[in-house]
């Protein structure tokens, strides 16, 4: 089942290790994480300022949570975007 967006929109940056966000499965809260270095790939792929991951994720916060919860579909009950996913090669 796909997970929904959390209304508060709320995230924590993780100092050198990405921003936390949280989903829902129903009324069940799914804590998610998305890399520094997915971000930052991201935006240096994209041309844009690599130190601005909070802009990133913003930027990218619909495709984060279709991946989010494509892993957590997939198994991930703490889903985890990586690099690989927000920026194919």
């Amino acid at each position: 089942m796909p997970l929904t967006t959390d209304p508060s929109r709320d995230i924590e940056l993780s100092l050198f290790e990405g921003i936390a966000f949280a989903m829902f499965n129903r009324e069940h809260r799914v804590l998610c994480f998305v890399t520094w270095a997915a971000l930052m790939d991201r935006a240096a792929k994209d041309g844009t300022d690599q130190k601005d991951v909070k802009g990133t994720f913003e930027r990218y916060r619909w495709k984060i949570e279709k991946i989010a919860s494509r892993n957590y579909d997939e198994g991930e009950a703490s889903p985890v975007v990586r690099t690989e996913q927000l920026t194919p090669r």
